[in-house]
């Protein structure tokens, strides 16, 4: 009997997973206003149940499968969290549709909510910012009663699963040791704290006239608009752009018939790129909505990444290794791709830019303030997953972020700031597998393997296996013991240094 409702379970992984995506690409490609996932989770109810949760337990504790059990590990960590985003659905769906028809009033002028964050980056007034910022937290303060709420709700489900709280209850399942990834984080934070306060320090006094204490978070995407730079990244050139990219590694784009790109412009379309992978492989999205810029090329290729790995994922995988596993593995190679529209031979090569150096060093900076910024939201984490919930956490997100980052933040992101089941870890492990990897193509390959057809087929082998593999799994097959911070930090730190 549990073998057959094994069975049904993971018959149903694939159906779920494409409905509930196909749900998230109309909203966040602005195809329809709201949010409806609560059809989708009660029609696949039984994925999440207890029963179900027992059945994958039981087989856990019984013998072991003929082939490898990590789908079933990944099966017990899906229906898990998927019973905790059941209990929630209705909250999530509520602030999802908060945030997508919600508007603000800032001078006369009306903005949607989403789009906040893109008249921040290209507002050059420190006051128009701070008028911006400051009439968009008068809706967050609203998104945060039902944010609070449902992360109250995901707390108190932990405990009744047998967790000791939400932490131990991601940890547990994912199989991430939490406080060994903060320990790695806090030698990050020690050793590039001074160059951070002397670069970053440097160029938000020239790109703003602000020094970095007495900055605030709204003023960083302006910091970084990074104008002068767009003239070379051509809104018309962006697909072609990353098209003979992978070519230049022996994939010919126009095969690729499975991945479909969404570049419409529409009202409610989020700014923010996304990959969808609907059917993987045989239906994967990527949407974004270009305004011209280097923002546009880190945006496209990051999610290009996602596409190319999800698009060349073997068929013939079970359900657990194509959509489940761990996400860090195709976070590592979206920033593959994300970071080439920064490599000095990339741009001289690829896009023909004549003199790099100073855009380069530019997003080196950006990136060390991103890595900082997630191991202080990291941090951050593992305090607010640890205990009961409530709003005197506001103060303990400003602190650890005001630590990190040395320029100001509002406690009222304390919550929206926040993804589920700790995915700031995933992308922490992310970076650090991406250097591993980037390591390895230019050992292998050369600095310019991104010209190398034999680049091509090795990332395609990769990316053939899904997330089949972990990543302290995969970075084994690329020649290391475990996941390593020197590659990512070596890469940022000789570029600042020159």
């Amino acid at each position: 009997m549990a073998s057959r409702d094994i069975g049904q379970i993971r018959g149903d992984v694939e159906s779920f997973q494409s409905e509930l995506m196909e749900e998230f690409y109309q909203n966040y490609a602005g195809l329809k206003d709201d949010m409806s996932t609560v059809a989708i989770y009660d029609k696949y109810s039984h994925l999440f149940s207890n029963d179900s949760i027992d059945v994958i337990e039981s087989a856990m504790q019984g013998p072991a499968p003929s082939d490898d059990a990590r789908w079933l590990r990944y099966l017990r960590t899906f229906c898990t969290l998927g019973h905790v985003d059941s209990a929630v659905k209705l909250l999530t769906d509520k602030a999802t549709t908060f945030e997508a028809q919600s508007s603000v009033d800032c001078d006369g002028e009306k903005i949607p909510y989403r789009f906040i964050p893109v008249k921040l980056r290209n507002e050059p007034d420190h006051e128009k910012r701070r008028r911006l910022f400051e009439a968009k937290l008068v809706e967050t303060q609203e998104l945060n009663k039902t944010l609070l709420e449902r992360v109250a709700t995901a707390h108190d489900l932990s405990v009744v699963l047998g967790f000791k709280n939400y932490r131990d209850l991601c940890s547990t399942l994912k199989g991430v040791d939490y406080k060994a990834l903060e320990e790695q984080m806090e030698e990050m934070l020690r050793r590039t704290e001074r160059l951070y306060v002397k670069e970053m320090g440097g160029l938000m006094e020239k790109r703003t006239g602000i020094s970095l204490p007495d900055a605030w978070s709204y003023d960083i995407p302006f910091a970084f608009r990074g104008e002068e730079f767009d003239k070379s990244f051509v809104k018309q050139k962006l697909v072609g752009t990353f098209f003979a990219t992978l070519k230049g590694i022996g994939l010919d784009s126009e095969k690729f018939t499975n991945i479909h790109i969404d570049m419409e412009e529409r009202p409610k379309k989020t700014p923010r790129a996304f990959c969808a992978p609907v059917r993987v492989p045989d239906d994967v999205r990527l949407v974004i909505m270009p305004t011209g810029g280097w923002r546009d090329y880190d945006a496209f290729f990051h999610e290009g990444g996602h596409a190319w790995h999800f698009g060349c994922t073997a068929k013939g995988l079970p359900a657990e290794y194509r959509y489940l596993g761990d996400n860090s593995v195709t976070e590592s190679f979206a920033f593959l791709f994300n970071y080439l529209p920064s490599n000095k031979l990339w741009l001289q090569k690829v896009l023909g830019m004549e003199e790099p150096d100073e855009y380069v060093r530019f997003t080196l900076v950006n990136k060390l303030m991103f890595l900082r910024r997630y191991a202080s939201k990291l941090i951050y984490e593992q305090k607010l997953h640890n205990a009961h919930i409530g709003p005197d956490f506001q103060e303990v997100y400003r602190n650890c972020l005001q630590k990190g980052l040395k320029f100001r933040h509002t406690e009222k992101h304390y919550l929206e700031d926040v993804d589920d089941a700790f995915y700031c870890a995933e992308y922490l492990r992310a970076w650090i597998l991406e250097g591993q990897i980037r390591a390895a193509l230019e050992g292998e390959f050369g600095e310019e393997w991104f010209s190398n057809e034999k680049a091509g087929k090795f990332l395609r082998e990769l990316w053939s296996y899904g997330q089949k593999y972990s990543a302290d799994e995969l970075v084994k097959t690329i020649g290391y013991v475990d996941l390593d911070i020197d590659p990512m930090l070596l890469e940022i730190e000789r570029g600042l240094s020159e």
